[in-house]
């Protein structure tokens, strides 16, 4: 493992977070009761999480004749569990793994994985890890990497990788299995909890709303969506999310333009109708608001 990794995804802002995904992947060496789930969706397509302990990031499967496709692979203390879980479904081989952005909780499994699998990411999925040097991400770059997007055909599938700038990170990719309707959105949405969106990851709060509701414009309402973190969802959940951050990130600016500090509105409490997401296991809403008005402040220089 490698703890700067991660505590570059969870920054300064947000210590609860930081403690909590630095040290999870040393814990889950010996933690044994942390399992992957698997729930059937439509066809041969899968959703794949972790319960009783923290193991990454969710993660998509199309699991047929032609092998195992993944989209995304958790830590890398998962990976044993993750490839056991899915030949349970079916024994074929990881033949690919679809990469959504560059936080290790979701492709750190790629070190696992890459001497026998193909790893497709965006080019800045590759330009991150791979600007970390020798030792650091460059055991987990992608072998494939697209600008825009990319068409993969696989297990009857017409699969859709879709690039989103600057949303939670400037490598963002969205997956689309056009035939089962399934859309894995990596953590461009965090469901039943507050997001993180950091500018060091090229993350910007204001284009990922742009970008959400551009996916909530394209794709079909009946389809199913996996977020980064949290459990399965609709398209009406993800139309709910986008609500919210329109709505708490117009509390924040019409705070800052007022003249109001941080701690003005971490006492009158601007953002209490969302509290409940502050229990999403992701940020309290103090750490989300501290997060906004950081995301949401001039740029300096």
């Amino acid at each position: 493992m490698e703890p700067t990794f991660i505590l570059f995804h969870y920054h300064n802002n947000m210590k609860r977070i930081t403690l909590l995904f630095c040290c999870c992947s040393l814990l889950a060496a010996g933690q044994d009761s942390v399992s992957v789930r698997t729930t059937p969706l439509r066809d041969n397509l899968y959703f794949l999480d972790c319960i009783n302990g923290e193991g990454g990031g969710n993660v998509a499967a199309s699991i047929g004749d032609e092998g195992t496709l993944l989209v995304d692979d958790m830590y890398a203390v998962m990976s044993h569990k993750l490839e056991a879980a899915v030949r349970l479904v079916k024994d074929k081989p990881i033949r690919m793994i679809l990469n959504t952005h560059f936080h290790g909780d979701h492709i750190e499994g790629n070190k696992s994985f890459r001497a026998s699998t193909i790893i497709v990411g965006h080019d800045n999925v590759y330009r991150r890890l791979y600007g970390r040097g020798a030792g650091a991400g460059t055991d987990m770059t992608p072998a494939i990497t697209f600008s825009d997007s990319l068409t993969i055909h696989f297990n009857g599938e017409e699969i859709k990788m879709i690039h989103f700038p600057n949303s939670h990170t400037d490598g963002d990719a969205i997956v689309y299995f056009t035939r089962g309707r399934v859309l894995h959105l990596g953590d461009m949405f965090f469901f039943e909890m507050f997001p993180a969106v950091y500018t060091e990851g090229g993350g910007d709060i204001r284009q990922l709303i742009v970008s959400l509701d551009k996916i909530l414009a394209r794709f079909p309402s009946d389809t199913q969506v996996i977020p980064g973190h949290g459990r399965i969802a609709t398209m009406h959940d993800l139309s709910d999310y986008v609500t919210m951050l329109k709505e708490t990130t117009g509390i924040v600016e019409a705070g800052m333009r007022a003249g109001k500090t941080l701690e003005q509105m971490r006492k009158e409490k601007v953002l209490a109708k969302y509290d409940a997401l502050g229990q999403g296991g992701a940020q309290t809403t103090d750490e989300y608001l501290a997060m906004l008005v950081k995301l949401l402040s001039p740029k300096k220089g």
